[in-house]
């Protein structure tokens, strides 16, 4: 098992690419902590992992707040006593075009996208930091790589941000044995974009060299061996998942 007995924190975990990395992450020895604000969600994916709740908690929280963010840390602490690994998950998207787009709804994403994985980034460092290792893996998007169709200013922004913030995250905390690296999912069939008519999907997909559709499972599969000890020898990188959409 690639993540034995390691303790993950995994936000947004409720539902898409959070729970598919929950339960990959499970599935290869980890204990999980699932962070989401709709704790029903967040618990339904913890209960069908482990119906003891002594290898798979759900927390309710907000990730913009930072009250709620500290108290998750020291829960996950006391039930776990230690955290191994943070994805930073959790995000939103609100598009629309800039002329319609008003600064509630610009912020609003920021807020969650970029804000809420700092805060949560900060609050388990000086854990990691004591340990003398940890892994943090941000889910940053192929729209903050490049302008996409559908993808909105704002969401674009907020995870061009994220990889900035995981490359100076990787130099800050890499003396202390702190690895951060994101990944840049392309268009992921998920609940959220399976609402969407097929010809939508398929214009987000535009120039894709690999056939197959992207699944949540594709992007589990990439956070095992971030969070892996196979990836030891990489950090501050995103790693472009996307299909071939973008090759450069």
């Amino acid at each position: 098992m690639e993540l034995k007995d390691l303790v993950a924190i995994i936000t947004g975990g409720g539902k898409g690419i959070g729970k598919a990395i929950a339960e990959k992450f499970f599935s290869e020895g980890a204990r999980v902590a699932i962070w989401d604000i709709d704790f029903p969600l967040a618990k339904s994916v913890t209960t069908s992992l482990d119906s003891s709740g002594k290898k798979a908690i759900a927390i309710k929280v907000d990730v913009t707040n930072e009250t709620e963010v500290a108290l998750a840390v020291s829960e996950v602490i006391s039930q776990f006593n230690r955290i191994d690994i943070l994805v930073n998950n959790a995000g939103i998207s609100r598009h629309k075009p800039i002329e319609e787009m008003t600064l509630e709804i610009f912020e609003s994403v920021m807020k969650v996208n970029l804000t809420g994985t700092f805060i949560c980034c900060r609050a388990v460092a000086p854990i990691m930091k004591k340990q003398g290792r940890g892994k943090i893996i941000n889910i940053a998007s192929l729209g903050g790589r490049t302008g996409r169709p559908g993808v909105g200013v704002n969401y674009a922004a907020s995870k061009a941000g994220v990889i900035g913030l995981t490359q100076t995250l990787a130099r800050e905390l890499g003396p202390s044995g702190i690895y951060a690296n994101a990944i840049a999912p392309g268009p992921i069939l998920t609940e959220q974009t399976k609402q969407y008519p097929p010809e939508v999907f398929a214009t987000w997909n535009i120039g894709r060299a690999i056939m197959k559709d992207g699944l949540p499972e594709d992007v589990a599969d990439t956070a095992i061996f971030l969070a892996s000890k196979r990836s030891d020898w990489i950090t501050g990188v995103t790693i472009d998942l996307n299909g071939g959409i973008l090759i450069r």
